[in-house]
């Protein structure tokens, strides 16, 4: 039976194939109400934009952030280097750029093949040989055997797949003319060089980990059909696994780029895609340039793209407004109010918010004393005024979230919540007795680099000594928050996470399941008989509208017993220079490489 692209799920036996047409009106639905809540977000943005951009001129304050930094039309070079753009042309309207000309075209496509783009990011895209991934997906270096394009399932490196009727065997189909950039031809002996790496696992990453029960549970054996033919064998049937392959379920790298039998990478990576790495320099900045001999379709416009690595928001601002790089890419690249101010100040700069994966989380020590009460843990929920803090810390661009998946899930279920200070004091009371807990919330440097998460903390703290908890905050570096997770040597911790596959089963595993790696090594100390049953199920069932139903089950104990309590979705806000074009936002890494280049003249 052939796999129809898409939607997460094809027509299965039994009746499947009425959820196809169902679920994809639901969905469609759903994509709807996205996008009538995108257009009052983007009439929030004006609103929001224009009163800042009063408050700004009333101050004076052009270069926003209190910096100093030019923002005129003609742009200002940044020291000690070459700009990452030519000088700024006139604004729009003038006479010099009333009309644009084929030669104007012509120096943006030299533009294309001489000079290199310069973004700005908040983490190195390169983590290196101790990463499972080495590079961002989003870089264009490797490729997977499916593509999770916003959610619907594309071919990438396997060009199609098909499942018997009880989905215990799935046949890919993999395409016959890519090769890696160092000379090796992707086949089905490379195909399952990599899928056997994964048995190494679980490879950690930045990004999510890496492991063959994750990307492929209950695998039975692997069998090559024929040169550019794998098939899987599973012991249980498994309906889902397209999903669980899409973009980091199933990177494939050659094979002489990482050793076989510890699975680490042990040089620089070399994929399949668009763009090599041609420099890096680790938590500075990485050069990526064209593949030009690139087996696919579309490939990358520009010649040579540089992402600097720029930790600190207020540099990364700096730099954007002298010049010295085009545009910010990656969640949390810059704060709400920052690019609202710039966007309105200086017509070198547009912007526009759009729907993110990424969503804020409170995650909760469970081993700890009370706090592994779930009533405590409704009690914090409560007494959070999530609309209060999205109006201050968002202007209202974000979304109040109740369920712990992502609201740009497939399978997402809706979930209401209240603010209740009253019903959290008594829920409090219950628990703690009169008495007061002494706790600490930490948060990692990277969350407080990317989004207003110190403001967050504070709110908190001053929400919940309401209800008798007295928080102290703890930022962190990124590695001593890790270690304090893992040894359990925390009460609180704020952090951003997203949701990278088409289905949820990883995420609510990891986070539900009493094995569960999130729940096990933050010693959340979360357990209950019926989600431990209800996961061990949902990859078995067949029945799409059951499946649907389990994962809405989930949702729905994860909201009331809180194993982790989710506080805001958020909102992706990327900004560029207009000298550059084809700057379009995605749904999971922010920016769209292959579609970038030089702006022709304006």
């Amino acid at each position: 039976m052939k796999k129809k692209f898409g939607y997460l799920h094809m027509a299965l036996p039994h009746g499947g194939a009425i959820f196809v047409v169902s679920e994809r009106l639901n969905f469609m639905t759903r994509l709807r109400d996205t996008e009538e809540k995108e257009e009052l977000m983007k009439q929030n943005w004006k609103k929001l934009s224009g009163v800042l951009l009063g408050a700004v001129l009333a101050a004076g304050l052009l270069a926003g952030c209190g910096g100093t930094a030019d923002t005129s039309a003609s742009g200002s070079q940044p020291s000690g280097g070459s700009p990452a753009t030519s000088s700024i042309s006139a604004p729009a309207g003038s006479a010099s750029s009333a009309a644009v000309s084929s030669s104007g075209q012509e120096t943006a496509e030299v533009k294309n093949e001489t000079e290199e783009i310069v973004l700005g990011s908040v983490r190195d895209m390169i983590p290196g040989e101790g990463d499972a991934f080495y590079v961002n997906l989003s870089a264009q270096v490797w490729e997977p055997l499916v593509i999770n394009n916003n959610h619907a399932l594309e071919p990438g490196l396997a060009e199609s797949w098909e499942f018997n009727d009880d989905c215990t065997e799935w046949t890919f189909h993999l395409a016959e003319n890519a090769v890696f950039t160092d000379g090796v031809k992707f086949d089905a002996d490379v195909c399952i060089q990599n899928i056997e790496r994964y048995k190494t696992g679980p490879l950690t990453s930045t990004y999510t980990s890496l492991s063959i029960d994750k990307s492929f549970p209950n695998l039975k054996e692997i069998v090559k059909v024929d040169d550019y033919t794998v098939k899987f064998v599973f012991n249980e049937p498994i309906t889902t696994l397209d999903a669980l392959l899409g973009d980091y379920g199933s990177p494939m790298i050659s094979p002489n780029c990482f050793d076989p039998q510890t699975g680490e990478i042990t040089s620089q990576v070399v994929g399949t895609g668009r763009y090599m790495i041609e420099e890096h320099v680790q938590d500075q900045y990485a050069v990526f340039v064209r593949n030009d001999n690139y087996w696919g379709d579309n490939p990358g416009k520009v010649k040579r793209y540089r992402v600097n690595c720029i930790p600190d928001s207020e540099t990364r601002y700096s730099a954007l407004v002298s010049g010295e790089i085009m545009g910010l890419m990656d969640n949390g690249a810059i704060m709400v109010d920052a690019a609202a101010k710039l966007a309105e100040s200086d017509d070198r700069f547009e912007i526009e918010p759009t729907k993110s994966h990424m969503t804020h989380y409170l995650y909760v020590n469970g081993s700890k004393e009370y706090l592994g009460d779930v009533k405590l843990r409704q009690a914090i929920s409560c007494a959070i005024d999530r609309d209060q803090l999205n109006e201050t810390l968002y202007q209202g661009l974000c979304y109040p979230a109740y369920s712990a998946l992502s609201n740009q899930t497939p399978l997402y279920k809706e979930i209401q919540g209240t603010y209740d200070l009253d019903r959290a004091k008594e829920l409090a009371d219950e628990v703690l007795q009169g008495q007061r807990l002494q706790a600490t919330l930490i948060i990692g440097q990277r969350v407080v680099d990317g989004y207003p998460a110190k403001a967050m903390a504070e709110y908190m703290q001053s929400a919940l000594s309401e209800i008798g908890i007295d928080i102290s905050i703890e930022l962190l570096d990124n590695e001593v928050t890790t270690e304090r997770l893992k040894s359990g040597d925390y009460d609180f911790c704020i952090n951003v996470t997203g949701l990278n596959s088409a289905d949820p089963y990883s995420t609510l595993y990891s986070w539900m399941d009493s094995e569960g790696s999130y729940n096990v090594d933050y010693h959340w100390n979360y357990s209950n008989t019926e989600v431990d049953k209800l996961l061990a199920s949902v990859l078995n069932e067949k029945d799409a509208d059951k499946r649907a139903e389990i994962y809405g089950r989930l949702q729905e104990i994860s909201a009331e017993e809180l194993p982790v309590i989710p506080i805001l979705y958020y909102v992706n806000v990327n900004i560029h220079n207009k000298e550059i074009t084809g700057y379009t936002s995605e749904l999971f890494d922010g920016v769209s490489i292959p579609t970038l280049e030089w702006a022709a003249n304006r």
